[in-house]
């Protein structure tokens, strides 16, 4: 049965390719999409410019960069301001975290060695309060580290863009239009 249906099917395909279609001559049987050559220039499609090799650096070497050191990616990126602020922040993270350590060390040592009571509990309370606030400023500086890294790997994908002139923002092209006008053109890039 199934050989049957799939004969009938095939022969009735083979009649249907040998019959030639009724012409229409009303319509044209394809569109062809032409765009206007005054308003589309072959420079807006293609560019032949190979864009890594105008990047300040490897993104991934930025990224490794910062995260050695904060800021070292960003002057890699010539973000020199960048790099001083990222560098700075993280030098007065690290500092604060150092000196909130070291006073709860003394705190610390302090109150081993007392014997009065209230004063242990004044004593761990401050030793307590430097702890948490160096464990603050760690991961403030933590923060700004994977920060720094991810702003540095985005700025050196995007140092190979080519920089535009305030004047080459603002774009005005007036050509002829195939039927007989004029085209104009304005851009504004931003």
């Amino acid at each position: 049965m199934l050989v049957v249906w799939l004969v009938l099917i095939w022969g009735a395909a083979a009649r249907a390719a040998d019959t030639p279609a009724p012409a229409d001559t009303t319509a044209p049987d394809t569109v062809i999409f032409r765009p206007d050559p005054a308003l589309v220039s072959l420079d807006d499609i293609t560019d032949t410019v190979n864009r890594e090799r105008h990047l300040a650096q490897r993104p991934t070497v930025a990224l490794f960069k910062s995260m050695v050191i904060p800021g070292w990616g960003q002057w890699g990126n010539r973000r020199y301001l960048k790099a001083a602020v990222v560098f700075g922040v993280q030098v007065w993270f690290i500092g604060s975290a150092v000196h909130f350590g070291r006073q709860a060390a003394d705190f610390r040592a302090r109150w081993e060695v007392e014997t009065d009571t209230d004063r242990r509990r004044e004593l761990y309370d401050l030793f307590d309060d430097r702890r948490t606030r160096r464990n603050k400023f760690l991961w403030f500086a933590g923060l700004t580290t994977f920060i720094s890294m991810f702003d540095a790997y985005v700025d050196a994908h995007l140092s190979g863009k080519p920089s535009r002139r305030r004047e080459d923002r603002l774009s005005l092209r007036v050509a002829p239009d195939p039927d007989g006008g004029a085209a104009i053109r304005l851009a504004f890039a931003f």
